[in-house]
């Protein structure tokens, strides 16, 4: 009896994974099917990247005076600025490169201890006048020399700052029609790829849109970001673009 009841598990057995091995060439069918039919979708990301050369630089330096007085720190304010302006056109910067914002005039103050009350007290300490100068230029190996030998003006007792240069590149309406342009057909390619593999083509475009458009520094160790990256630090840079592309198989 047990024997009997053997043979008829194998025989069950058997059956259900007929039934199922069935079933399951016919979803495999039906599947590829629909995939030739266009009910699903090819979906890649092309890409697309090139490096530029920055066309233009911004140079900030900040002009102060410091004194007791108004009017001192005024006058100290107007020596180191005379000078400041007088070394850029002697190093052949021109006057309509150069802008200024307004002159600030702050009242300073500095906080002493005093050991006896145990508490900080604010004192005057004069004022300060400052003024931002910045110059934008398309000739960057003249603004690159003159931003690297002002430190000179401290021997001079000139008061100012002075930060590093700001890269940019000017034609990036240009530049992101090419990226686009390169980027989709590296996505199309990508496709080709995947329909080739299911033994399909590639058919008509369903959705395309702009991913991530980004500037990184040339070989330098800069992240990408899914947010966009627009280095300013770098004068050769590296420019990509990314684009999302549905198509339809056939």
């Amino acid at each position: 009896m047990k024997i009997e009841q053997k043979e008829l598990f194998k025989a069950v057995l058997i059956i259900v994974v007929s039934i199922a091995a069935v079933a399951g060439c016919w979803q495999i069918a039906h599947g590829l099917q629909n995939f030739r039919q266009g009910e699903y979708k090819i979906k890649v990301t092309g890409m697309a990247e090139k490096q530029i050369k920055s066309d233009l630089v911004v140079w900030n330096i900040t002009v102060s005076g410091k004194a007791p007085t108004q009017n001192a720190a005024y006058t100290e304010f107007n020596r180191s600025n005379r000078l400041i302006r007088q070394y850029l056109r002697e190093n052949n910067i021109a006057d309509s490169t150069i802008s200024t914002n307004s002159v600030s005039v702050e009242k300073q103050t500095k906080s002493i201890y005093d050991e006896h009350s145990e508490r900080y007290f604010e004192l005057d300490d004069g004022y300060a006048v400052r003024q931002d100068i910045t110059i934008t230029s398309r000739d960057l190996p003249i603004v690159e020399r003159v931003y690297q030998k002002i430190s000179e003006l401290y021997g001079r007792d000139v008061n100012f700052s002075s930060s590093d240069p700001l890269y940019y590149y000017t034609k990036l309406d240009d530049l992101k029609m090419e990226l686009l342009h390169n980027a989709s057909i590296d996505a199309y390619k990508r496709a080709e790829t995947i329909a080739e593999g299911c033994n399909a083509s590639v058919g008509s475009l369903q959705s395309s849109t702009m991913g991530v458009f980004q500037i990184v520094g040339l070989n330098s160790s800069e992240d990408y970001s899914w947010g966009g990256t627009f280095n300013t630090s770098d004068k050769e840079k590296k420019a990509s673009i990314t684009i999302r592309a549905v198509y339809s198989p056939r």
